[in-house]
Parts: structure tokens; sequence; C-alpha cells
């Protein structure tokens, strides 16, 4: 008798368990709240692939049955150089990412290429290398990556700005539904994955953003700054 009254009184406790948790779920209210900041580089990683080339592709007239005289990647590159240094940009800031090659026709050499990576501190650096530089021997630039020494410091004020976000949004709905209540303690916060422009929403949206060798630098103007962007999904207790 003893233990069926314990086994009864265990599944009342259960059921009024069971019970409250239910009611509790009920008072609270959940929302995204979201803040975004552009921040400025202070480094630049430009990317540059530089490639073999034949002199008589570029005169007119020519086929490529004519193509004889191949330029060497050890003069395109010294050439580069020297057109780098001539804007400012020290060697100790180009470093070599890879070496390649590729075929080109058939039956013919195989033309040897090279990426370079320079570290810039100036979007104004860029606007002078396309202007600059003999584009002949380049096969393609892009911004490769965009920092700045201080993002984490900005990644958090934006976070905290987001969990604001979210808060202010958890008030004024209860406010402006007309339930006369008001939030209370925080029961969870959940942060989605981060998103970088700049290479800020955190994907990179620029590190294929290619350009030629023209100097048109309003092509830039989307690309100078780092977005960064965070929601925070919070569960606030209603009072």
């Amino acid at each position: 008798m003893k233990r069926g009254s314990m086994f009864l009184f265990l599944l009342l406790f259960f059921c009024m368990e069971v019970q409250a948790q239910e009611n509790d779920s009920l008072r609270f209210i959940e929302v995204t709240g979201s803040a975004e900041m552009s921040v400025e580089p202070d480094e630049i990683l430009f990317i540059m692939r530089i490639k073999e080339f034949w002199e008589e592709e570029f005169q007119e007239g020519k086929k490529p049955e004519d193509y004889k005289t191949k330029v060497p990647i050890a003069v395109i590159e010294k050439e580069l150089m020297n057109d780098l240094n001539r804007i400012g940009i020290k060697e100790k800031d180009i470093r070599v990412q890879n070496v390649g090659d590729y075929w080109r026709e058939r039956g013919r050499d195989f033309m040897i290429s090279k990426q370079l990576e320079l570290r810039l501190t100036d979007f104004s650096q860029i606007d002078q290398i396309i202007a600059c530089v003999d584009t002949r021997g380049i096969d393609y630039m892009n911004i490769g990556e965009l920092r700045n020494k201080n993002l984490s410091v900005y990644r958090k004020e934006v976070k905290t700005e987001a969990l604001k976000s979210a808060q202010e949004k958890a008030e004024y709905l209860l406010s402006g539904a007309g339930f006369g209540k008001r939030i209370k303690d925080v029961i969870f916060i959940k942060e989605p994955e981060e998103e970088m422009q700049g290479m800020g929403y955190v994907q990179s949206y620029i590190s294929n953003a290619s350009v030629s060798g023209s100097g048109d630098s309003g092509r830039f103007d989307n690309l100078r700054k780092i977005k960064l962007r965070y929601e925070m999904r919070v569960r606030f207790e209603i009072e």
C-alpha cells in the first residue's frame, strides 16, 4: 500500500512538473536583433598573377602560328618589381604565393605563371598599380582580403548592439501589442553564423573581385570597407 502511494505521489509530482514547464514555456518572447558596422581597413592584401606571354601577341596582324618570342617570367617579374618600387611598394611587402604553368597552344611551350601577394596600407596604392604597371604580363589582379588590427574589438561592439536591438524589439512588441507586459530575464541567446563583407558579411565577398588594368578606381568604391553584420536570436522571459 505504501509502495502504491509512493508511486501515485511520484506520478502526480511528474504531472505537475510537466504542466509547470508547459506553462513556463508560454511566458516568453523570442526575437532577432541585428546590427552592422563599416570598418576602415588598415591592411589590404592585393593579389597579382603574372604569366609569360609572346611578344607577337601584341603585334597587329600576328596569328598564333607566328608567335616565336616568349617573354620569360623572370623578365616580367623584374619589370613589375621595378614598377612597384617606383610607387613606394617595398619588396618586403611582396611575397610569392605559388608558381605554376599552363598549356597555351598545341605543340608550343608551357607558359609559366607566378602569383604574388602584396601587403598594402592604402587603396591609393591599388589605383597607382592599375595606372602604372605594364599589364601585358599580368593575368589578373584582385583584392584578396581586408584587415584591421582592432577587428575583434569591433566584432564585440556589433554583437553587443545586436543584443540591444533584440531587447528593444522585444520591449516595443510587448508594449505596442497592448499586453501591458515587460521583459524580465534572458532565457537564451543564440548567435547565427557570422557574416562579414569586405571579408565582413564572414564570407569574403570581395575575394574574387577581378579588375582590369585600367585606372578606373571607381570600381573599388564598394570594396573599400570591412562590413560587419551580426544577428542575435534572443528569448526573454515575460514578467
